[in-house]
């Protein structure tokens, strides 16, 4: 069902999607880290659920320096809201790793999920944006 959705996502969102990523790519280039912000963000336009009626999605993407890594990581928070009268039993939540997986296309291969939490109108999801050389680093890792 993910990947039908991320097809779905890509087709029925490309503008928005290729403007999102222009945006959150372009944070990666501001001046993160030492003598410069410590975070920046950019927001994606509410739009309604595609699996869920009455439910919207909002994304945050931001990326932040890590001083124990010497580098800047990418992310994108996924935030379903559900309007009062929907209950949250019947949300497919699993929508929200679709919208990551969507974003997550070049430079980013992978949006790799790191954990949720109740908001007071939904679920926030958060991802970490991968690009080949993150994987590939991850990979070769050290060598004793």
């Amino acid at each position: 069902m993910i990947t039908a959705l991320v097809h779905r996502i890509r087709t029925q969102c490309s503008a928005e999607l290729n403007l999102f990523r222009s945006q959150v790519h372009a944070l990666a280039w501001q001046d993160i880290g030492p003598g410069g912000l410590d975070a920046a963000a950019t927001t994606m336009a509410r739009r309604p659920c595609l699996a869920t009626p009455g439910v919207s999605v909002e994304i945050v993407g931001f990326t932040r320096w890590l001083p124990g890594h010497g580098s800047t990581a990418v992310g994108v928070a996924v935030a379903m809201n559900l309007q009062p009268d929907r209950r949250a039993s019947s949300v497919h939540w699993e929508e929200a790793h679709a919208w990551a997986g969507a974003v997550a296309e070049a430079p980013w291969v992978m949006a790799e999920y790191i954990g949720s939490q109740e908001s007071p109108g939904g679920m926030v999801f958060h991802y970490a944006l991968k690009s080949a050389e993150d994987l590939y680093s991850f990979a070769e890792g050290p060598t004793a």
